[in-house]
């Protein structure tokens, strides 16, 4: 836990929150009887103090300005004023010696100061590199601007979102968005993060392992001589890029990350897809290739730990299974041999394209389809009543027992009159990752256990031995409205000729 030191203008023996390491006193105009109030604010910035009118003992020895300014180099965080009156009354000698910035009294120690060296000038410094570096979207891990009283400014018109219990007030007259923890962010992506809480080396490794994911760019803040400074510059090979910038008792610094951001955009296909030419990084996989009498020459589905044979029941979501199993990408998509995310209507949607929407959002999914009657008609519409039924409720008995917090979505978007169609997206790894992790936590098996108990298996009729398929294309849905994601939508190019 952070300690301050101190230098204590005061009789305390012992403070629990910091550690004393020396008493100071002054002797100056409080003395002499005057007590110092500029006429104006360009008196107080031209006000200088003559030779010998301000004298400053450190525990009853006298040491000069320089001497001060040396220890506070390192050795002492603040000076610590017991009285109020006592604060204002030396204020403006102070100020006048380019101390005040270490200056605080007792209870601003104490409010301000209890994980993280306290300054203001710190707090508008990094506000202004924010912007100045083009990080708006940063994320304040641990509260900073909220503990700076920055929620006082509501006409500042940032996207910083901040990471805050509710002990502060009027929050959202500052950050964008407001999370009650670090969990909360887990699917986000942030221009940086800003972590400001005293930590030791060890701390910090595992702060940068918990939010890994969560953005390429960490800026942090070490105090001079800290532990935290010297691993920092010992370990500038660890990061791509380390800037530095000069702040009150410390350093600013921006870390980049050693990252890779390959992307991949698989097209599932279960015939030959006839693309010759493609976006770079767009890539073909031949779902149900375990069951194919043909072979295109693509990736196949059935490598490996694999569902491939379940291909007439789940469609495409046999090779999501085989991508999640077997690949890893930092932008993932997955589309289909006849349809593609546009935003021009004429072209592919390329790589840079998704990596910039990406950048403010969290995935890519087709516009959102509304029918005049709800999904569950829909469904039994394609499948007949008792088979769609059958489905529905079987799908429905595994999301309650594996994925309970998740029902009343599935029943929401069962019964509602609109849906991301198509099981087509372009996302981030961890975004991927949670998906299918939720998905094949229950599908598979459901799918196993309508198959036992139904005559799927036998039918020749894509309009019954689809009907798992036809319900589960519409998870996704489930699972995004249940994690408020920020979604973007992007029409489709169709090739209906194929």
């Amino acid at each position: 836990m952070y300690k301050p030191k101190i230098l204590l203008r005061g009789s305390s023996e012992k403070i629990s929150s910091a550690e004393i390491v020396g008493k100071i006193s002054f002797r100056g105009a409080a003395e002499r009887g005057e007590f110092i109030i500029p006429s104006s604010a360009e008196a107080a910035e031209n006000f200088v103090l003559n030779e010998g009118d301000f004298k400053i003992f450190l525990d009853g020895e006298e040491i000069s300005v320089a001497g001060l300014r040396k220890i506070l180099d390192g050795a002492a965080d603040y000076i610590v004023f017991e009285s109020h009156d006592e604060f204002l009354l030396r204020f403006r000698e102070l100020y006048a010696l380019k101390l005040i910035d270490r200056v605080v009294t007792l209870p601003t120690l104490l409010n301000y100061a209890a994980d993280n060296f306290f300054s203001l000038n710190n707090a508008v410094q990094i506000f202004n590199l924010i912007h100045a570096l083009k990080l708006p979207r940063t994320l304040d891990a641990d509260g900073f601007f909220a503990k700076n009283d920055y929620y006082m400014f509501p006409d500042l018109n940032c996207k910083i979102a901040g990471v805050a219990n509710e002990d502060y007030p009027a929050l959202e007259n500052f950050y964008s968005e407001i999370y009650s923890s670090l969990a909360e962010c887990r699917f986000k992506f942030f221009d940086a993060l800003l972590l400001t809480n005293e930590r030791t080396p060890e701390e910090f490794i595992d702060a940068l392992i918990e939010t890994d994911d969560l953005s390429e760019n960490i800026l942090t803040f070490a105090r001079k001589n800290s532990a935290l400074e010297k691993f920092l510059a010992a370990n500038e090979n660890a990061f791509e890029k380390i800037l530095r910038f000069g702040a009150v008792n410390g350093h600013w610094f921006l870390l980049k990350k050693i990252v890779r951001a390959d992307f991949a955009c698989y097209v599932v296909t279960h015939k030959d897809a006839r693309l010759e030419t493609l976006p770079d990084g767009y890539k073909i996989i031949h779902a149900g290739h375990a069951l194919s009498k043909k072979n295109f020459g693509y990736l196949g589905d059935d490598g490996g730990e694999n569902i491939s044979r379940l291909n007439p029941y789940l469609n495409e979501i046999t090779a999501l299974y085989w991508l999640w199993k077997h690949t890893r990408h930092n932008f993932i998509g997955f589309v289909h041999y006849r349809r593609f995310f546009t935003t021009d209507g004429e072209n592919f949607l390329s790589e840079s394209e998704a990596k910039e929407i990406l950048r403010e959002n969290d995935i890519i999914v087709s516009d959102c389809k509304f029918g005049y009657i709800a999904l569950y008609d829909w469904k039994i519409m394609l499948s007949g009543k008792k088979l769609a039924e059958k489905v529905i409720a079987t799908i429905r008995k595994y999301i309650a027992a594996r994925q309970p917090e998740y029902l009343a979505a599935y029943d929401r978007v069962t019964n509602s009159f609109g849906v991301f169609c198509y099981e087509i997206f372009i996302t981030r790894q961890k975004i991927f990752e949670a998906y299918c992790e939720w998905l094949f936590s229950f599908i598979i098996d459901a799918t196993e256990e309508i198959l036992a108990t139904t005559e799927i298996e036998n039918s020749d009729d894509p309009r019954e031995y689809r009907a798992i398929s036809f319900v589960a294309e519409h998870l996704m849905t489930v699972w995004l409205i249940k994690n408020r994601l920020k979604i973007k939508t992007l029409p489709i190019i169709f090739r209906e000729n194929i």
